[in-house]
């Protein structure tokens, strides 16, 4: 396979992920599919030889983000250009990854796409919160999974998401071939936090409680989400922000 990250064609790669998150978001019942829907776009942000780039493939992870969120918007008949903007939003994840790594190397590894995601959302909660769309949201029926919200905040469900679609990258979209380590560690990301939110004994974080902390009206939260608010994508947001400037430095010290 010489230098190839995967095997996979782009065109494959994309439309794998779209067909995978429109029926996570549309599957609310049962959005298992979200958990394996954004991998194939991890793949899709590697280059396919030394000399590709990147940022060739960002229109490919805009339309696979976008169009899921556009059919969902249409079904729930809700508004299609909300739907639009927040994949151009989330999609400046991946261009903002793909920059770190074209200037840093490839030993920045697939965290700080993971991070830019994260911080992003912080980014939305800031600006639009009850307009706009995260992650999280397409487990909002599932309640019962994410009771252990009240200590990370509505959002770390997102965190959860994405740590899973990492680990099937890891496994299954690898030049070696499946590695079985990533696929017990994919397994257990996947299952530990359900079954450890159903030894608990209160209710998670609602999208609604979030959005009415930080729009600063009244909430029932618990004292303990009331102290920490959205402490992982708060914390990502503030780490995104140092690789960025750090990047940035080291492109201007490179010229």
């Amino acid at each position: 396979m010489g230098k190839k990250n995967t095997e996979f064609p782009p065109l494959l790669l994309a439309a794998l992920s779209l067909l995978l998150l429109t029926g996570g978001w549309l599957m609310a019942s049962f959005p298992l599919l979200v958990f394996v829907g954004i991998s194939p776009l991890l793949a899709l942000s590697e280059p396919r030889d030394s000399e590709g780039s990147i940022f060739e493939k960002m229109e490919l992870v805009l339309i696979a983000l976008t169009a899921p969120l556009v059919i969902h918007a249409l079904v729930r008949d809700a508004s299609v250009v909300t739907a639009l903007g927040m994949g151009i939003v989330y999609t400046l994840s991946f261009v903002a990854h793909a920059w770190v790594r074209q200037t840093l190397g490839v030993r920045t590894g697939k965290i700080t796409l993971i991070l830019f995601w994260l911080a992003l959302e912080y980014a939305v909660l800031k600006a639009i919160p009850a307009q706009g769309i995260f992650l999280a949201d397409t487990l909002a029926l599932q309640p019962d999974w994410t009771r252990w919200t009240i200590h990370t905040g509505y959002l770390g469900t997102s965190l959860w998401i994405i740590a899973v679609n990492w680990c099937w990258y890891l496994t299954f979209l690898q030049p070696k071939g499946i590695q079985w380590a990533w696929l017990g560690a994919g397994l257990l990301f996947l299952f530990a936090p359900a079954a450890y939110s159903y030894s608990l004994n209160h209710s998670p974080i609602a999208r609604d409680q979030m959005i009415n902390f930080y729009r600063n009206l009244p909430t029932e939260a618990d004292v303990t989400y009331l102290a920490r608010g959205e402490l992982m994508v708060r914390t990502a947001a503030w780490l995104s922000i140092l690789i960025l400037l750090f990047t940035f430095v080291r492109q201007q010290i490179r010229k």
